[in-house]
This record gives C-alpha cells, structure tokens and sequence, in this order.
C-alpha cells in the first residue's frame, strides 16, 4: 500500500444553524495497489464519527482518524494571542515591582524626611541654613520621584489590563483552535491504475453557526428585499475560497422521527342533549397565512448558497451575500392619532422570492438609512408588513369634540360613558 500526504484544501462548506459540514478534496494519482490518502491538520472540532469520504474512480476502503498531541494551539493566530497574554502578563509583573518598589522609596523618603527634621531641632542654637537646605530638598526630590514613578506604573498598568482583556476576548473567540492537539484523516482507496481520481473527505465541525440579516428598500410601487447571511466560525480552519451554502436545518432534530403516541377511544351513556338554536362562528387559522396562488410546497429545511469573501477561523463574523428579490408592495398611511400623533408609511407584501424568510433583523431604507425592526417567519406566499418611517408630508392632529360620563342606576352601580 502507498502511502501520500496530500495537500487537500477546503472545496464546500454547508453552514447549519450549530454547526458545519466541511468538504475537502484531493487529488490522487492511483496506483498498482490501494493507495492511502492523509488528510491532515483536520480542526478539534471535528467529529470523527462524522468522517466520510468518496472517491471519483474505483471505491473507498476505510477512513480512519488519528490524533496527534501539539506543542503550540491549532490555530496559528491563537498560538500568537497566547504568546502576546504572556508577553503582557510579564510585563505587568514587572510593572508591579516597579510599585512596590516606589511604596518603599516613598517611605524611606517619609523617614529621611523624620531624620532631618530630628537634626534640624537639634541645631537651633547653631543653625547651617545651607544644609538644612539641601537635606530638605534631598528628601522631597526623592519623595516626588518615587511618587512619580508609582503614578506611571499605575497607569501603565491600566493601560496593560485593558489590553489584556481585549486579547482574552478574542482568544475565547477561538474555542476549540486553542486545543493542542491536531487531528488527521486516513483514506484508503482502491482506483484503476494510472487514472487520476478526486478524493473528497468530509466531517462535521462545531464551533460554527449562522444569522440571516435584511435589507428593504423602497421604491414606487415595489420593495428590493436583499438576504445576507452573518456566518462566524471559531474552528481555526479557513474557508477561504470554498463555496459556502446555508443550511435551515438542525440534524439532530431533523432525523429523529417523530414519536406516535396511541390514542385511546372510549364511550359512556349520556342523556339526550337538549337542542338548542344558537349562532355558531368558526375562524380557521393556519400555522402558515399564505396564499395557495403562487405558492410551493415547502420541505422542511431550505439550503441557500452565498456569495461573498470567505469566512476566517478566528470567530470574526463575515457578511455574506445570499439573493436579491423585488417585491410588489402596496403602500399606506396608517396612524394610531391616540396613541402618537403621526403618520406611518407601511408597506403591504406578499413573499414572492423562491424561499422563506426567517427570523431576523431587517435594515429600513427609503431615500435614506430609517432604522432596523425584527421580521418574523414569512412563509412563501404569505403577506406581511413592513413599516419605512414616518409620513412626513402628512400631519394628524386628536381633537376630543365630546366627552360625557353620566352615571346610571338607584346607587350608581353602572356608568354610561359617551365620546365622539
């Protein structure tokens, strides 16, 4: 068997509400016999249970994970931050002598001070004005340089805790890339010899996660709806230059199936019910409000792909772009004059783009930058609102004409109340 160390670079990423799957790919030249892939410098975050690997020609054998102790964290930049924490740290101890050494400079400065003042009353009768002079000044320049060099190591020390915790914050960031350890993946292929075959290894990752954002703009008669996707990962892996896709569905939850419970039916006599002529009203509410005209059949998860930069290991969040539709809207004044005495400009929409929208925050733009409001779920096919900022060339103005309370009954037990 042939053993190769290929150098494999991340191909796909499907991003998942808690996690990714990652796919990697190689390239192997077969040979005579089976030939054995490596994979290394795989995340910690990796699940091995999760390895599985497919190959372009001929079939795959086995995939095994090995695990190899390190030295340094797996992430190269959190390898730096730790090293920058203890350079601080150092100096900070330091800095922290250089106080304790002033606080007794101080005092010794205090006791000098004692001493002269001790020699002073003892030469009254032969006073030597020039020395008590220069004892004094002796004393008080040690004093103030002491009290000096202890306000600097204050403030160096401020300086160097709050830089301390900014590099705690971003090592936390990192998660799993501090781990030392560093895992890699053995594939072990069997393909025609002298074909070349692409080798593609994939494996799910914690540390991972991503929240969809929005961007409405207003027009004449429509709204340009824009879905963006914030995607941040702590792996300690790259992305860079994969194509990263966007997942609804959580696995966990969506392959356990759903538990059926048995259902009991029973009877007991009853006397005959008397009949009685009554008005009944029924209101039917969906989980979904959506317009059967124009709308699909949804499954129960939808994946959308991004375009945009790739997506760092550190945790650093990174907007990615996901699709752009044009929605027809209908648009209104609406006011609420008891409440606030002005004019809303609403839009009534209904979702038309070829997916769902879910929850998340909405950025507002008509003419200029109005605010950001949370959106709910909005099903294909489903009307919805979306308010862009006050009516400004339109005033309201509650005035009560008539507002009368007579009381009613022997001991004013009920009240009339008339408004208009």
């Amino acid at each position: 068997m042939i053993a190769l160390l290929i150098a494999s670079q991340v191909a796909r990423v499907v991003v998942f509400p808690d996690r990714a799957q990652v796919i990697r790919a190689a390239e192997v030249a077969c040979a005579a016999g089976p030939v054995q892939v490596e994979f290394p410098a795989l995340p910690p975050s990796a699940d091995p249970g999760s390895l599985r690997a497919i190959t372009s020609a001929g079939s795959v054998e086995s995939v095994a994970s090995v695990e190899t102790p390190k030295t340094a964290a797996f992430s190269a930049e959190a390898a730096e931050l730790e090293a920058k924490v203890r350079g601080l740290e150092d100096e900070r101890a330091a800095l922290r002598d250089a106080r304790k050494n002033a606080d007794r400079q101080i005092q010794l400065a205090g006791k000098l001070e004692a001493v002269a003042a001790g020699r002073i009353g003892q030469e009254v009768s032969r006073p030597d004005v020039e020395a008590w002079r220069r004892s004094l000044q002796q004393t008080l320049k040690a004093r103030l340089d002491a009290v000096r060099k202890r306000s600097d190591a204050r403030t160096r020390e401020r300086e160097l805790q709050r830089k301390l915790a900014e590099l705690r914050r971003r090592l936390a960031a990192q998660g799993v890339a501090r781990e030392r350890k560093e895992r890699a993946a053995h594939v072990v292929v069997s393909c025609p010899q002298g074909r070349p075959a692409t080798v593609e290894l994939s494996y799910l990752v914690g540390g991972a996660s991503w929240e969809p954002a929005y961007e409405a703009r207003a027009e004449d008669e429509a709204v340009m709806l824009s879905l963006h996707a914030t995607v941040r990962q702590s792996t300690g892996e790259s992305w860079e230059g994969a194509a990263v896709s966007l997942s609804t569905a959580v696995p966990s939850e969506d392959a356990t199936p759903p538990e059926l419970h048995p259902l009991r039916v029973f009877a007991e006599p009853r006397p005959p019910p008397r009949k009685v002529l009554v008005r009944r009203d029924e209101h039917q509410r969906h989980a979904e409000e959506a317009d059967s005209e124009g709308a699909d059949e949804e499954a129960l998860s939808v994946r959308l792909a991004a375009k945009g930069p790739g997506v760092r290991g550190d945790g650093t969040p990174a907007r990615l772009f996901i699709a752009q539709t044009r929605l027809a809207a209908t648009f209104a004044w609406k006011t609420v004059p008891r409440q606030v005495p002005n004019v809303f400009h609403v839009a009534e929409l209904i979702n038309t783009a070829p997916f769902p929208l879910l929850p998340g925050p909405v950025e507002l733009f008509r003419g200029g930058y109005l605010g950001k409001l949370p959106l709910e779920r909005v099903a294909q096919g489903q009307r919805f609102h979306l308010s862009f900022g006050l009516a400004e060339e339109v005033k309201v103005k509650r005035v009560v004409l008539e507002e009368i309370a007579r009381d009613k009954g022997l001991f004013k037990s009920s009240q009339r109340f008339h408004y208009a």
